[in-house]
């Protein structure tokens, strides 16, 4: 995905409907939490890519289909309260969109199959992830050229 936007849009949409159904208002900021919030795990992997310059890993410590079906677990066995309903929902958007969107292997959403594989880009993606910045330039109100610029240069 090219920036926060669809995120924000798909898990809102997500709190909305489940606020909805439910009438529990705390459902769209849950959803927003939980489609949103994962993505803040880019901040470690980016922080050793481009400021450490250690580009053989990738974490994303936060990204993984076990967390959700964790999720679908607790709601099934009757932790149903609204505002878990939508953090779920809400995270099965992220994680579904960062999936079907992101040109990446099957399992690289999978944190058993990153941790299998040590999390070594290339084992994990398939490919070298020279590139990767584009998303925080482009998810940030101001100064975009100069972000750019500095990436570019850690190259």
């Amino acid at each position: 995905m090219p920036s926060l936007a669809p995120h924000l849009a798909m898990s809102a949409a997500a709190g909305v409907g489940v606020w909805a159904v439910t009438g529990e208002p705390v459902a769209l900021p849950a959803a927003l939490a939980g489609g949103v919030l994962p993505d803040g795990d880019h901040l470690f992997d980016y922080y050793l890519k481009w400021v450490r310059r250690e580009r053989r890993f990738l974490f994303l410590l936060l990204h993984g289909w076990e967390y959700l079906a964790a999720g679908i677990a607790l709601y099934a066995l009757g932790f149903r309260e609204p505002w878990f309903l939508a953090l779920v929902i809400g995270y099965a958007t992220q994680i579904g969109a960062d999936q079907a969107f992101n040109s990446v292997r099957w399992h690289t959403y999978l944190l058993t199959a990153r941790a299998f594989h040590g999390f070594r880009v290339q084992s994990v993606l398939g490919r070298d992830d020279s590139g990767g910045f584009a998303a925080v330039v482009d998810s940030i109100p101001f100064g975009k050229d100069r972000i750019r610029r500095w990436f570019e240069s850690r190259k």
